[in-house]
């Protein structure tokens, strides 16, 4: 379905799309994360909603310094030239409502990306389609609830599994992907992104929130691109300066030892502290 890739040096990319990395989630793959983003310049750089999880970070505040070592590599590839666009979740909504001061990322509810073969594809979360979202949303806030009890249940069992040389058993997953496409079914949220796509005149459509990597055709020869998430899976698509499109996983390249100490320990630069205090402020005043 998609490829893998293991990268040892800066490789310029025309475009990156990463969705559903939860930052604020015990679980999330930061470090994973932070490898990417050392590994890649991209022209574009979209990202593609729930980014932030305020909804666990209301719960339970977390936020290790390796946080703040993302932070500092956006803020460093926006000052280099990367144009970054974020596109915000059911998990940072408050980011559609607020209107930050102009800095380094433009925010919309959706984008419209043009590739260098000329396709154009809609850039959106995807929540807009899921009628648990839109009708009964706390059922998706009792779910958020579910799936880090679930996942902690996981790694435990694992570890217990890995001790008496067991395969690993993804229980968390398993259950997420059901779930999602159980509610994709009763929402008929496949039929709905081809009227989306179709409605704007695009060739495709590239999304995240259902955390289930997805690269195949739709409707009348529409592209439809899942990213997947950074809790589970460890996907993004790549658009490479041939114009070709990839969803590509990184599991086996981008392992948290590889993350430099010294960076992930460095303090907010200038640039990046703006930007924390453009976001908490933000979610501040849309939780006050």
């Amino acid at each position: 379905m998609f490829g893998n890739r293991t990268n040892q040096r800066v490789e310029n990319v025309r475009a990156l799309f990463i969705s559903d990395l939860h930052l604020g989630s015990r679980f999330a793959r930061a470090g994973e994360m932070l490898r990417l983003l050392q590994s890649y310049e991209p022209e574009m750089l979209y990202l593609v909603g729930d980014i932030l999880d305020t909804r666990v970070l209301q719960r339970r505040w977390y936020w290790p310094p390796l946080y703040n070592a993302l932070l500092n590599r956006l803020a460093e590839l926006a000052t280099s030239g990367t144009h970054i666009f974020y596109t915000p979740g059911n998990h940072d909504a408050f980011l559609r409502d607020v209107h930050l001061r102009p800095g380094p990322l433009e925010f919309q509810d959706s984008f419209v990306h043009k590739c260098l073969d000329g396709r154009t594809l809609s850039i959106l979360h995807g929540d807009q389609f899921d009628d648990v979202e839109s009708h009964a949303k706390w059922l998706s806030q009792l779910g958020s609830v579910a799936y880090e009890t679930l996942i902690a249940m996981d790694r435990t069992g694992n570890r217990l599994l890995s001790q008496a040389r067991l395969p690993n058993v993804r229980f968390s997953r398993m259950l997420k992907q059901s779930t999602k496409r159980l509610v994709q079914r009763i929402s008929g949220f496949e039929q709905k992104l081809v009227d989306h796509v179709r409605e704007l005149g695009c060739d495709g459509l590239v999304c995240g929130h259902v955390h289930l990597p997805t690269e195949r055709t739709i409707g009348d020869g529409f592209l439809y691109v899942n990213l997947g998430d950074w809790i589970e899976n460890t996907t993004a698509l790549v658009e490479w300066q041939t114009g070709q499109l990839e969803l590509v996983d990184f599991e086996t390249s981008l392992a948290p030892s590889r993350v430099d100490p010294s960076t992930a320990l460095s303090p907010l630069t200038p640039s990046a502290a703006q930007l924390a205090s453009d976001f908490f402020a933000g979610w501040l005043g849309a939780t006050a």
